[in-house]
């Protein structure tokens, strides 16, 4: 639930427009099934900004029904915008 974050975040519908607009630099997910997610979008001056968390409408990992992270993972590899996978804890990304 968005309204829960701790951190600053922007809606999926927004990061979305910013994927098919080009504004996209980098996406990093966190392991194992990418249920978050970083977008590190570019800024007014060219530089890249600061990684946000993507919120409000992001899929989360739904064994029973339609709704997986793959579906972002596979739309920023066609976007060809760089991501990894990360394992919380064992990265100092965010710090």
């Amino acid at each position: 639930d968005p309204s829960e974050l701790n951190e600053p975040s922007v809606s999926y519908a927004e990061f979305l427009e910013k994927l098919s607009a080009n504004q996209v630099t980098f996406v990093e997910f966190l392991a194992p099934n990418g249920d978050k997610a970083y977008a590190t979008f570019k800024s007014e001056d060219s530089s890249n900004s600061k990684p946000i968390r993507i919120g409000e409408g992001y899929p989360i990992e739904d064994p029973q029904g339609w709704s997986s992270p793959a579906f972002v993972v596979k739309a920023v590899a066609k976007a060809n915008v760089p991501y990894k996978f990360v394992v919380p804890g064992l990265s100092d990304s965010f710090h």
